[in-house]
């Protein structure tokens, strides 16, 4: 079955670059193929997934960039300021000269039509913003009106890409959901793109292959400067989208995939790539093991209980050999980015006793404790590997634990009340809603945060906590709401409201010739758009 899916997946390579890529035994092309994993939507109003968003940062530009450190910087946008104070009415001043991919170039009427598009079709990326009513202002200048104030809006446009209002208008189909505006171009942009990023669309075949070939244009240019003599930007570009990891890894060492940017491989399969001189491993962004607590549900209804799970849970026989591939220590926010405190327990290490002193303080330090019901997603099986874990350590305290892995569709809708919410819930958060910062507090700790799997402790009772973090979108320095939000992680660790195994790096794994990223950014996307990267072909020719 595997070598058929092999051959499947190599027919697709060939299909779509005969003309110019060949295997390892051929001539050094300049063209990087990418595995994907499979992109859903190419739409930038509808685009969601995480992978998604590493194409989007291909084939778009945002109006903000986000920056390592976790805020914002100029893009597409030169500067912004809400205007008379009022964090409801942002006013931006756009670049001049940026060029979409037909060669027009963009103006305020582009950015105003797309996010009133983005905001009409209500998808995507567009639930954190609100309500936004756009108006252009002059050519190169933009209001946003907002329906509640945000200090915080600025950043939440790292996931706003605008699209040529009049190719798209060209292309759109009726009837559709739009009344007059059809479908907004949704089908159409599904196969071709409208944006300024640094590759334009070049196929996409859902679910199996999307091309794209070196936008000349670019507005940043493609200088090689902080780059080597040899390192060149890559022309082509082909996403394949691969899920299963062996296939992947025989792609990989026989030299027909050169950049893998989803970071699935199991434990062996990166021992296997550290080993061999031809490969390297490159590691981006991280991503955050989370198992909450329900404090809804009996026993995990007690602050004292949730902590002796902190206490009982053995770390680091959990990260074991995984540790040289970066997991480890973890807590509110990852630990890569900027303001991270560290949280209970500390060190990361099992401490029967404290947790017996916990559990000992509970209300249920005496008589029949109700078995802890620990539910992970069916089919990954480091999250099982977890709630066995948890299983045995808690029994060691006399307690059970249940563990059961429902399919997707039962697991997430379990978590849409505390009722229904078992008694812990694992997730694995990558930081793909911006600010990152932001996604992993207000969003997580608020009672109008996003809710669902994303507020499965159910825990809205501390008025200080929701202060704070209300008060973080009422800050417009992001320095000062970095200090903030360190005021904030102890106090909502104080609640035990989830315990963090581990962080879970996402090692990118790469041909010895692929040199990248240039910047690493807390967030999924940036770090993966192509401008970051460059190829040397002396290399490839010699095979390193």
């Amino acid at each position: 079955m595997r070598i058929w899916r092999l051959l499947g997946v190599v027919a697709v390579l060939f299909a779509i670059g005969a003309c110019c890529w060949v295997g390892a035994q051929g001539p050094a092309q300049n063209v990087a193929v990418i595995n994907g994993y499979p992109v859903i939507w190419t739409d930038p109003a509808v685009a969601s997934d995480w992978y998604d968003t590493e194409v989007m940062y291909n084939l778009y530009s945002p109006l903000v960039y986000p920056t390592p450190e976790g805020s914002v910087r100029p893009h597409l946008a030169t500067s912004w300021a809400p205007v008379g104070g009022d964090l409801t009415h942002w006013r931006f001043e756009l670049r001049q000269g940026v060029k979409f991919h037909s060669g027009n170039e963009m103006t305020a009427e582009d950015v105003a039509w797309s996010m009133t598009r983005f905001i009409t079709m209500g998808r995507g990326n567009s639930g954190p913003l609100g309500k936004v009513t756009a108006t252009v202002v002059d050519k190169d200048t933009v209001d946003f009106v907002l329906d509640k104030p945000s200090a915080i809006f600025p950043e939440t446009l790292a996931l706003f890409f605008p699209v040529e209002k009049e190719l798209v208008l060209a292309n759109i189909k009726k009837p559709g959901s739009y009344g007059e505006l059809g479908d907004y171009g949704e089908e159409w942009l599904g196969t071709h793109d409208a944006g300024t990023g640094p590759y334009m669309m070049v196929s996409h075949i859902p679910g199996q292959s999307l091309e794209a070939v070196r936008f000349p244009d670019y507005f940043e240019g493609w200088t090689n400067d902080g780059w080597g003599p040899d390192e060149v930007p890559i022309e082509r570009l082909i996403f394949i989208m691969e899920t299963d990891y062996t296939t992947l890894m025989t792609l990989l060492k026989s030299g027909d995939l050169d950049l893998e940017i989803n970071g699935g491989w199991t434990l062996p399969q990166l021992q296997q790539i550290k080993a061999d001189p031809k490969l390297r491993l490159e590691y981006v962004w991280a991503q955050n093991v989370t198992v909450w607590m329900n404090t809804k549900r009996p026993p995990t209804d007690d602050e004292h209980f949730r902590k002796a799970v902190l206490y009982a849970y053995d770390y680091e026989a959990v990260v074991g050999p995984w540790a040289e591939f970066g997991n480890g220590e973890t807590g509110i926010i990852l630990p890569t980015m900027a303001g991270y405190v560290r949280i209970e327990p500390q060190p990361r290490q099992q401490d029967l006793a404290k947790a017996r002193a916990e559990l000992a303080l509970s209300k249920y330090a005496t008589g029949p404790v109700p078995p802890v019901v620990f539910h992970y997603c069916a089919g990954l099986s480091f999250e099982e590997e977890i709630g066995l874990q948890l299983q045995a350590d808690l029994a060691k305290l006399g307690l059970t634990v249940e563990v059961a892995g429902p399919p997707w569709p039962q697991y997430s809708a379990e978590c849409s009340s505390p009722e229904t919410t078992p008694n812990m819930t694992i997730f694995l958060f990558a930081p793909q809603v911006a600010p990152p910062h932001d996604y992993y507090t207000f969003n997580m700790y608020h009672p109008n945060g996003l809710g669902w799997i994303f507020e499965a402790h159910w825990f809205f009772e501390d008025p200080e906590i929701i202060r704070l973090l209300e008060l973080t979108r009422a800050t417009v320095d992001f320095s000062e709401r970095l200090q903030i939000y360190q005021q904030l992680q102890p106090m909502i660790a104080a609640h035990a409201l989830a315990f963090y195994p581990y962080q879970k790096p996402t090692p990118f794994a790469t041909q010895c010739y692929i040199s990248g990223p240039k910047e690493k950014t807390n967030m999924v996307g940036p770090s993966e758009n192509m401008h970051n990267w460059r190829i040397n072909l002396a290399k490839k020719a010699g095979g390193c």
